[in-house]
């Protein structure tokens, strides 16, 4: 597994440009790259800024504080978190940083099921392109394509038919 790092430095695009450990050589980073690029700290703690975007030439908060990250072998919960809080650059940052696509709550609630449950679209389809399984079951019983149909999330249910057909 690749080295972990505390800063994820992400493109507007969602590539991920470099991980570090010092904040300011993030924040520069994230500057030389330009506007729109995102630094998460994944080590970030209650009332602390995980999400900071280029605005304007500088480094601002994106308004998504921290929880009580940082944990041993607790990486997979941190991604359940940051799909909860449905922040794209935050996601990937726990997965560079090597959570599983798959991670499951205490409720076998998958991230791809908290995904579709919070309507967001760009995370499902990052998690299916990361190799998520998209037929998995949680402790009801129910898929990722179940919760959209009942949530009526027609645009992500679309999504994971794709998937479950395996046409891309």
């Amino acid at each position: 597994m690749a080295k972990q790092h505390r800063f994820y430095v992400i493109a507007p695009d969602g590539r991920v440009i470099v991980g570090l450990d010092i904040p300011g050589a993030a924040e520069a980073a994230a500057i030389d790259h330009g506007e729109g690029t995102f630094v998460v700290d994944t080590l970030a703690k209650n009332y602390q800024p995980m999400l900071q975007v280029v605005m304007d030439g500088e480094v601002v908060i994106a308004g998504v504080s921290g929880w009580d990250t940082g944990k041993p072998d607790m990486l997979d919960r941190d991604l359940i978190e940051a799909v909860k809080r449905g922040k794209l650059p935050i996601v990937i940052a726990f997965l560079e940083k090597g959570a599983s696509v798959n991670a499951r709550d205490r409720q076998g609630g998958t991230a791809l099921h908290w995904a579709v449950g919070g309507g967001h679209p760009e995370i499902v389809s990052l998690l299916l392109e990361r190799g998520a399984d998209a037929a998995a079951k949680d402790s009801h019983g129910l898929t990722p394509l179940d919760v959209a149909r009942r949530r009526k999330r027609e645009d992500i249910a679309a999504i994971l038919e794709k998937a479950l057909s395996g046409t891309s």
